[in-house]
């Protein structure tokens, strides 16, 4: 466990350095741009790809999918599904592989009891009164919020804050309304409103619930940073472009941080956070003459797809070609001869093995072989089957022959001078005598010279062959 963990932090820290050279390619465009795409490097932690590919196999299981033939580059498809395998531990041993996972996981309860208690706290604020309903409905629609989110002064909170996930409300501590004009207070609404139309309490909530997972990484706090900042940008800049004065909005938000600056609690969208020095900056060069630059959807999906469909696709075509590939040796093997199953052929009702080559007096030599019998007219679509019949020689096969048999003539009558029967057994030709031959048999007929032929249970006149005697 401990190799698979590793092998899935490698892969979502080179998922995020490809974001953050993209993040810095995109410094033109609105923060809200780079927020989603550090969002989407967050997400990636929280999906291996082992995981995914794993899913797509499952799917590939349930859904008709034999006949998908596309190929999977080898490298990406080891990359994706390759699992680590970790050396089975010693449950007894303390030193054993085991006391890192238990020192991740006691790490990660610390983290969410630290962290819960403080994030429920601020969401349960008593005895808020609400006040200033007429302007707040007017800084909602000119921000074009529908969710429905009240207004409440409170003694509980020491800075504007957007608590809640379901029901959110955007408190306001008693005694700031006292300090700032009233274009100044709009803007603080309007910048905790702008935290409530982009969801980012829930973002927070998710950054900093994975953080909590992977505390020991570095990385990940890092990145939990880069979010609060392109957080605290993107509703900077909503402010601005809704109407609200960048002189009035950078004096708002010096006095609320004068009033009482304090720390941030993951969940609660804060509003003295990031770094206000470049916030300062920031809001001063914003211009709402200049046109606002949206994500770019393709870029977004690209980052999405790699996260997820591309796993997903990877495990669902590679277990499709393996069900279709074994599917197809599968029928390559039934389409084999059978050959567990030995045959004989019946020449004077002695049975001989497959192979077996016999020369009786002068007659042409023959073998014993394994012919594919003509299909039932009946049933066309059965398997084929194969059945015995002996068959002319040539040299070659008369050499590779293991076992060869020499059966010499019998002075008249010959016991092999055959008078014609009917068959006693499907496929087979009889004898007065009683004795049975299979398929391609040669007997000599024991009315005249000629030699009568076994053809699937009938016997056939024949001239005889002029062969070389030996």
């Amino acid at each position: 466990m401990t190799l698979a963990l590793g092998l899935h932090l490698l892969q979502s820290t080179i998922f995020a350095l490809i974001v953050g050279l993209l993040a810095l390619c995109l410094q033109r465009r609105g923060a809200a741009t780079r927020h989603m795409m550090w969002l989407i490097a967050v997400a990636k932690f929280v999906l291996p790809m082992t995981l995914l590919s794993l899913l797509g196999s499952s799917l590939a299981e349930l859904l008709p999918s034999n006949h998908i033939s596309a190929r999977v580059p080898v490298v990406l498809s080891r990359w994706i599904t390759s699992q680590a395998i970790s050396e089975p531990s010693n449950p007894t041993n303390i030193g054993g592989a085991d006391l890192p996972i238990l020192i991740w996981l006691l790490g990660c309860a610390v983290m969410f009891i630290v962290w819960l208690p403080q994030l429920w706290a601020s969401l349960c604020p008593l005895d808020s009164p609400e006040g200033q309903q007429d302007s707040f409905l007017r800084l909602k629609q000119r921000i074009g919020l529908r969710r429905k989110v009240k207004l409440l002064f409170s003694d509980s909170v020491v800075e504007p804050v957007l608590a809640g996930f379901r029901k959110p409300a955007v408190m306001i501590p008693t005694g700031l309304s006292g300090s700032l004009s009233s274009a100044e207070l709009e803007s603080v609404i309007l910048h905790e409103l702008a935290h409530a139309k982009r969801r980012d309490n829930w973002t927070a909530a998710f950054a900093h619930a994975v953080t909590c997972i992977f505390w020991f990484y570095p990385l990940m706090w890092w990145i939990e940073k880069r979010l609060h900042r392109e957080r605290e940008l993107a509703c900077d800049e909503m402010v601005v472009r809704y109407g609200a004065s960048s002189e009035d909005y950078v004096a708002g938000i010096l006095k609320v941080c004068r009033f009482h600056l304090s720390g941030d609690v993951a969940g609660i969208s804060g509003f003295c956070g990031s770094n206000l020095k470049n916030r300062m900056e920031a809001i001063m060069s914003f211009s709402t003459e200049r046109p606002h630059l949206r994500a770019p959807r393709a870029l977004l999906g690209s980052l999405v797809a790699a996260v997820a469909l591309v796993p997903l696709l990877v495990g669902f075509l590679a277990a499709s070609n393996s069900y279709g590939q074994a599917a197809k040796e599968g029928n390559q093997r039934t389409n084999r001869p059978r050959v567990e199953n030995p045959i004989t052929c019946l020449q004077a009702s002695v049975a001989y093995p497959e192979g077996t080559v016999i020369q009786e007096a002068d007659l042409p030599e023959q073998m014993c072989a394994r012919v594919l019998m003509p299909p039932d007219p009946k049933n066309p679509e059965a398997p084929p089957t194969y059945g015995a019949q002996w068959i002319r020689t040539s040299k070659a096969i008369r050499e590779r022959s293991l076992i060869v048999v020499h059966l010499t003539a019998s002075p008249a009558p010959s016991p092999f001078s055959c008078s014609p029967k009917p068959p006693t057994q499907e496929n087979l030709c009889t004898c007065g005598d009683g004795a049975d031959f299979s398929h391609g048999a040669l007997v000599n007929s024991a009315k005249g010279p000629l030699q009568l032929r076994c053809d699937h249970g009938n016997w056939v006149q024949t001239a005889t062959p002029n062969i070389e005697r030996k």
